[in-house]
């Protein structure tokens, strides 16, 4: 999922500050600081993961809070342009709340980076973890997420299947039967539907610029 340079396999830009929207535990920006970057906001509504996330995070501005009760002069910007990580997030906020929070911060920097993922709904796997979740607003397509993120002001949008990653013995011994699944589904799909619509991983990622 992350390298040193890349996150979702799009380039994180060292320079930017980072904020995190609805970040769990804390375990992503805790190694985006031990590679070198500026978290300067770590939000999370949820009051039990926020609470480990501020063990972790104990110099970073940890808000236990959602997007629309942000003060952004909590925000001690650091770069002229920030990226906004929301890892499994962009699905439950609603669209105006977003886009509000996106207008806002933009008086504070001169580029957003919006960096991210969500479920795939073209993918079985995907309506699973779309539709185990009574908490998701939205589902999204590659098609129907560039729209959303239009929709938001952003632009230069990219969309892809989130790449599998080996992190250890367990995950390598998933791969292959991982991967056969998702060949037979992605080829299945464009014998139903008459196009080749790429691996239909479970989730897609995505990257996008606001300026």
């Amino acid at each position: 999922m992350i390298d040193k340079y890349k996150l979702f396999k799009f380039k994180l830009n060292r320079k930017n500050d980072i904020i995190e929207i609805g970040g769990g535990e804390g375990e992503l920006s805790k190694n985006l600081i031990k590679l070198g970057y500026k978290i300067v906001l770590f939000v999370e509504p949820d009051i039990n993961k926020y609470k480990q996330a501020t063990r972790k995070l104990q110099n970073v501005e940890c808000l236990n809070k959602s997007i629309e009760n942000i003060d952004f002069k909590k925000i001690n910007s650091k770069s002229l342009n920030v990226t906004v990580i929301m890892q499994d997030v962009i699905e439950h906020i609603r669209i105006d709340s977003q886009k509000k929070f996106f207008d806002e911060l933009k008086s504070n920097y001169k580029q957003i980076n919006l960096i991210g993922r969500t479920p795939n709904l073209k993918s079985p796997f995907g309506l699973r973890n779309s539709y185990g979740d009574n908490s998701h607003i939205y589902r999204f397509t590659d098609t129907s997420l560039k729209d959303f993120l239009a929709n938001l002001g952003f632009r230069n949008i990219k969309v892809s299947n989130e790449p599998y990653k080996i992190t250890g013995i367990t995950s390598f011994l998933r791969y292959f039967p991982y991967l056969i699944s998702i060949y037979i589904c992605s080829i299945s799909f464009a014998f139903v539907y008459g196009q080749w619509e790429g691996f239909l991983s479970p989730n897609i990622v995505f990257y996008s610029e606001k300026v």
